[in-house]
Formats: structure tokens, C-alpha cells, sequence
């Protein structure tokens, strides 16, 4: 993203993302606070918010830069911060949140007035000891999307509650002819490991933010139980292993044209469904058993933090800010842009169809993303692809998985 103004002015201020932001402005901002606030959201999704913040506190200008998610971000950050050019206001995520916490580089929110009604599960997505850094308004989680045109064919208005019940009805829909599920192993690590884990640690009493605290990490022994009976799915027939080639784009197309019963999928393809006129809904991942609580795969979303170092006049516009960006005016703007808010008090309005898993997994915060608590995000994910992969495909075991998946993270500590 540019930064808005006349398209010389945007482009000298882009190019100096080194160069103090303050150099970036007209004289008619002279005498303002002047607030540095570093996104990785671009012009377009940006401007109105700053827009109105400016308009309702005329004594304060954000001098906006840009860096697009995740690596590049990641990358800029960084060399603001060493380089003693650290912006006031930037984004905190898994990726670089212990990074950030460890060096001091993020101030501790936790008892600021605007974190009062924000969701515990978003805090604990950037909190470590009892303690939050940023600031989450949404999250983002998945389910089943589902053909109810097909379904009806083997007697079922919706897909079940319960696992053992989910795989009957995967057998159920391959043995009428219909292929019943597809997930997109090609893209990414399965769903439903994610869902069945968060459940598996709620039944422990296992806080997941003290994960990535550990000396010795190992997710993936911690994980085993889930997948184990993730695998199932493949095991027992319900999906053939040829499927682990699918990508989201291949899954995407043929649920729309009818070809696939269910697919585990969110909110970003919902447009889609309905642009294709299929008669289709969303229900939420399935549980492991009655004595698990049901749980989805998904995540908090990536959270506003301030610099640690700020003092005076900086700290309190900045507290203004996030004061600002979780206030009714800007929470109903992500409201009206798609966005799940979470935040306590807010009455959100979303699809018919989203609205059983909105009010059953994101209200309550009953939603897990392994790679979240963990360190080296990246480096997990990339493997949990990988040995996800080999285990669709039957080449190696779940202790296998587990083992490799632990040998790789320990190895990059």
C-alpha cells in the first residue's frame, strides 16, 4: 500500500520506510502529535479507519506505512525496531509475537480500559504469564460446508455432531456414488487435528499459552491423540488417499459444482457458494465424543500493540488509538466488511449460515490453531504439511508423524 496524498508525495514516503515517518506531512499538520503506525492491512482497508480517528481527535496525525503479511512485515518490523526507528503502533501476531515479548519491544496491555471487553481468547493468542501485548477484535474459524441437496440423498439434513457419527455418514455418501469430503491437503496440515486438540486440552485442563514456554517443545506427541483419530477418515475408507493432492482452489471448485457432499472450509469462500446458486449451509466441526466439548479449528486475529518505549504525549495518543479501533464506530465497520468481532458487548450480525458456528465457536472462544503456541510458527506449519501428507498417504504411522514433526522443531530451536 501507498500512502495516501498525491501520488509523488505517496511514493516519497512509501520509499523511505527507514526514514522518520514525521518527514511525510503538510504544514497543516504542525503542531500534532504525530503517531507512527506500521500495517500490514493496505490503503484501502486503513484509510477510513485513520480517517475518522483523525476527525474525532483533530490534535493527532498517523503517519501510516505499510508492509505486506507475513515474512515482509515481519522483515520491516524488525529492522525498525533494531534500527531505533520503531513505529508507535504495529501489528503483533504468532509469528513474531515471543520475539517481541522477549526483547521488550511490546508494551504490556493487560490492564488498559480498552482491553476490558476484549475476548479472553484473543488476549491468550498474544499473552504469555497472565500477561497480553495487542489487541484482537476478531478471529476466523472453520467448519463443514455442506451440499444439502446431497445430503438428502442419504437421509441426513445436516452433517453430525459427533465424529464416529461424521465418518457413518462419510461411508453413507461413498457408497451411494457421492464423493462425501474433501479438505485441502496440498495447501495446508488438516483442520480437524486443530479442532480435535483444542477440545483435547480444554478435557486436560492444559492451558495452551504455556506451550511455547517450554524448554522442549513437542507438538507433535502432543498431538498424537488427535491424530489419531483424524487419520480415521482415511483408515476406514470414508475418503480415498488419492485426494491428498487437493488444493483449496480444487476443493473450492468442486463443491460449487456439486461434485463433493462437504468440504471443511470459512467464511472467505461464502461469497463464492452463493454466487454459485447451490443450496448449501455450514455446520460446525464435529466433536470427538459427548465428553469432549466441541471445538474449531481457527484464530484470533493479528493484534495491535504499542511500542514499550513510548512515553508523554506519544503513549497517551496511542492509547487513544486502540481505544479508537475497538470502539462501536470501527467494530461495526469490520462488522459491515465480513469480519467475526469478538469483542464483549458488540452485537455482531453475520450470515444465516455462519451463525450457529459464530455463536457455538467464535463468541466463546472455542477454536485452537496449533502453530499458535509454539515457537517457529512457520517452521511447524511447513512440517505439519509435509508429515500431514505422508500420513494421508499411508507412508508413515501417527508415531511416526509425531516423531518427525518433534525432531524437526527441536532441531530449529
Amino acid at each position: 500500500m501507498k500512502i495516501w496524498g498525491k501520488r509523488m508525495l505517496a511514493l516519497a514516503c512509501a520509499g523511505a520506510m527507514l526514514v522518520p515517518l514525521a518527514a511525510c506531512g503538510s504544514d497543516a499538520d504542525a503542531g500534532k502529535i504525530r503517531l507512527s503506525y506500521l500495517s500490514w492491512d493496505n490503503e484501502q482497508t486503513s484509510k477510513p479507519y485513520i480517517d475518522e480517528f483523525e476527525k474525532e481527535n483533530p490534535d493527532i496525525k498517523i503517519d501510516f506505512s505499510y508492509a505486506p503479511p507475513t515474512s515482509e512485515y515481519i522483515s520491516t518490523l524488525q529492522t525498525r525496531l533494531v534500527g531505533n526507528q520503531a513505529p508507535d503502533v504495529f501489528i503483533i501476531t504468532s509469528e513474531n509475537r515471543d520475539d517481541l515479548i522477549d526483547n521488550g519491544y511490546a508494551k504490556d496491555l493487560t490492564d488498559e480500559s480498552f482491553m476490558k471487553n476484549i475476548s479472553q481468547a484473543n488476549k491468550d493468542f498474544v499473552g504469555r504469564d497472565g500477561k497480553t501485548y495487542g489487541m484482537s477484535i476478531t478471529s476466523w474459524v472453520s467448519g463443514i460446508a455442506y451440499n444439502k441437496d446431497l445430503l438428502k440423498q442419504v437421509g441426513y439434513d445436516e452433517p453430525p455432531a459427533n465424529w464416529d457419527d461424521f465418518l457413518k455418514l462419510c461411508k453413507k455418501l461413498k457408497n451411494a456414488g457421492i464423493e462425501p469430503f474433501l479438505e485441502p491437503n496440498a495447501d495446508e496440515p488438516s483442520r480437524f487435528i486443530d479442532a480435535f486438540q483444542g477440545s483435547i486440552l480444554e478435557k486436560k485442563g492444559v492451558d495452551p499459552t504455556t506451550l511455547s514456554t517450554q524448554d522442549n517443545q513437542t507438538p507433535g506427541t502432543d498431538e498424537l491423540e488427535a491424530v489419531k483419530e483424524y487419520i480415521r477418515l482415511y483408515d476406514e475408507g470414508g475418503v480415498t488417499r488419492d485426494t491428498v493432492g487437493i488444493s483449496g482452489d480444487d476443493m473450492k471448485t468442486q463443491f460449487t459444482n456439486g461434485q463433493v457432499a462437504m468440504i471443511v472450509d470459512g467464511a472467505w469462500d461464502f461469497a463464492t457458494f452463493e454466487q454459485a446458486g447451490m443450496n448449501w449451509d455450514f455446520a460446525p466441526m464435529p466433536k470427538l465424543g459427548d465428553d469432549y466439548t466441541q471445538y474449531a479449528q481457527g484464530s484470533a486475529s493479528p493484534a495491535w500493540a504499542i511500542y514499550a518505549k513510548l512515553e508523554g504525549d506519544k503513549l497517551k495518543a496511542a492509547e487513544k488509538f486502540l481505544t479508537f479501533l475497538s470502539s462501536k464506530w470501527a467494530l461495526q465497520k469490520h462488522n459491515d466488511a465480513g469480519d467475526a468481532v469478538t469483542v464483549d458487548g458488540f452485537d455482531a450480525t453475520v450470515m444465516t449460515q455462519y451463525q450457529k458456528v459464530y455463536d457455538q465457536d467464535i463468541k466463546t472462544g472455542k477454536y485452537y490453531l496449533h502453530t499458535n503456541f509454539y515457537s517457529k510458527p512457520d517452521i511447524l506449519k511447513s512440517e505439519l504439511k509435509a508429515q500431514n501428507q505422508q500420513l494421508v498417504q499411508g507412508q508413515i504411522t501417527p508415531d511416526q508423524y509425531a516423531k518427525n514433526i518433534d525432531a524437526k522443531v527441536a532441531a530449529a530451536q
